[in-house]
C-alpha cells in the first residue's frame, strides 16, 4: 500500500470518527442524567484526540516526501 493510499484510509477513518463525535454530542445535549452527561463527555473526549491523532497521521503521511524533510512535524493537520 502506498502513502498516499494509507492517508486516505486515515481521512476516511476520521470521517467515520468525526461522524461518530457529532452523534455523542447530540446525545449529550438530550441527556437528562448527569452522569450520563459525565460519561458521553468523557467518550467524546477520547473521540477528539483519536481525531486529531488521525488527522496528524493523515497529514505526515501525505506530506512524507515533500522537499525539507520533518520540517512538517509541528504544522498544523487541519
Amino acid at each position: 500500500m502506498q502513502l498516499q493510499e494509507m492517508a486516505r484510509e486515515y481521512r476516511s477513518n476520521t470521517a467515520l470518527l468525526e461522524l461518530r463525535l457529532k452523534l455523542l454530542q447530540a446525545a449529550r445535549r438530550r441527556a437528562k442524567q448527569n452522569e450520563v452527561k459525565y460519561r458521553l463527555k468523557r467518550r467524546i473526549n477520547c473521540l477528539q484526540v483519536l481525531i486529531n491523532e488521525s488527522r496528524k497521521t493523515a497529514f505526515v503521511l501525505e506530506h512524507y516526501y515533500d522537499k525539507g524533510g520533518n520540517g512538517h512535524e509541528n504544522r498544523k493537520a487541519v
